[in-house]
């Protein structure tokens, strides 16, 4: 089976390598990039009740997809093939390296609608990586409800400043009551902050994108027995201002309010908290 991987890999990249035109050059990477899926696809099926060989099979399918996009779109970044491997190594590659295929992109190219809305997002999440300073935000939170009739939302602005760069490590939650792995990784979250809330960390969750009124994160929050610091009626900015584009994602601040990690989750939360905090 993994002779025949590495060769049908092998052929993939040929096939791309030997077209001429840039319509050939597309039409070519099209056809060995679904070739490379069908392969998977049907691998997988075959491994279906054997969890073991399949895990195998896809540590060793990824990091070859992940090679024949990468020089498919070195040999074609003047055309839709750069575009595509940009889309199909989405959450697969890091941020630099989707980066270079950009930067490698004729001025034209950039432009594109697609490619300049990764760009910015890409560009936000590098500047808000590990090592850098944190990024500060507004919210009008909603804390509770005014005596007036009917009752009204009563509103406090809140900022990430009031508690990141503090003293304290401050675990960044970003979620939502709709998101059901927001939901599931709750209690992971949950059992980091009873274990390590104190005089050195604490943890702030913000609910973006709400879908519904802000009464249901509010009660969400109690039934996931969220007692920590929460923000909420958060909208869409600060999910943009650190490249988030996908929850649940987390996010590790220093006492001093640099970025130390971020995108981990399950076991990691601990692993990660707990290596900052020894």
């Amino acid at each position: 089976m993994k002779k025949t991987f590495i060769l049908s890999a092998f052929v993939a990249i040929a096939m791309v390598a030997c077209a001429q035109t840039p319509e050939e050059r597309v039409k070519a990477y099209e056809a060995a990039h679904q070739a490379m899926l069908d392969e998977y696809s049907a691998t997988m099926d075959s491994l279906a009740d054997d969890r073991e060989k399949a895990q195998a099979y896809y540590d060793e399918f990824v990091p070859k997809y992940i090679e024949f996009n990468l020089d498919a779109a070195k040999k074609n970044p003047d055309n839709e093939v750069a575009i595509q491997v940009l889309a199909n190594l989405r959450g697969l590659i890091e941020d630099e390296q989707a980066a270079e295929i950009i930067a490698n992109m004729p001025a034209e190219m950039q432009e594109n609608e697609q490619v300049a809305a990764l760009k910015k997002t890409l560009d936000t999440r590098i500047a808000t990586s590990a090592g850098h300073p944190f990024v500060d935000f507004t919210v009008n939170t909603v804390v509770g409800q005014t005596r007036s009739v009917p009752p009204q939302p009563k509103y406090k602005e809140v900022k990430l400043s009031d508690y990141v760069g503090k003293g304290k490590y401050i675990l960044l939650d970003f979620w939502s009551p709709w998101c059901g792995p927001c939901r599931r990784e709750m209690p992971n979250i949950k059992a980091v902050y009873d274990k390590y809330h104190g005089d050195k960390f604490d943890v702030v969750s913000i609910a973006v994108w709400e879908r519904q009124p802000v009464e249901v994160t509010i009660e969400t929050a109690q039934k996931l027995d969220m007692t920590w610091n929460q923000i909420n009626n958060a909208g869409r900015e600060p999910a943009e201002l650190y490249g988030v584009e996908a929850i649940p994602h987390l996010i590790l601040f220093g006492p001093d309010g640099t970025i130390l990690a971020r995108g981990f989750h399950g076991a990691e939360i601990d692993q990660i908290v707990s290596s900052y905090l020894k």
